[in-house]
């Protein structure tokens, strides 16, 4: 929460700061689909030779790159730690302005724990 504990409106600011922080660790666990994506079109890189002597056409090599899923791994944790971190800090500040404001907390953070679970899912399954 701000330093300033104002009774005007403090719930709103509150609730738009963890859809924010919720927003943000679910754009960074779906985009681990897109860097998947990269890794395997950079695995599977062709070069083409030159001209051969005599002005044969050699075949394409196929070039073994050493990719592993680890960058997208690495980008579900920081979006999962990012969701986790925005429910506590909406949890704690909603706990000092329980007693004036009476919010569906439970339900909101149902949403994140849903919303985070199923994003995690959908990307780690693309990715196996």
């Amino acid at each position: 929460m701000e330093k300033y504990r104002g009774p005007k409106e403090q719930h709103v600011r509150m609730e738009r700061r963890y859809f924010i922080q919720l927003f943000l660790g679910l754009f960074l666990i779906l985009s681990a689909m897109p860097l998947e994506r990269i890794r395997n079109t950079m695995a599977e890189t062709e070069i083409e030779q030159p001209l051969g002597p005599g002005g044969n056409v050699e075949p394409p090599e196929r070039i073994r790159t050493n990719t592993s899923p680890v960058l997208a791994y690495v980008v579900i944790t920081g979006g999962t730690i990012i969701n986790i971190r925005g429910m506590k800090k909406y949890r704690s500040d909603y706990a000092e302005i329980k007693e004036q404001y009476q919010r569906p907390e439970m339900a909101f953070l149902l949403i994140g724990i849903i919303f985070t679970t199923l994003a995690i899912l959908i990307s780690t399954l693309r990715i196996i």
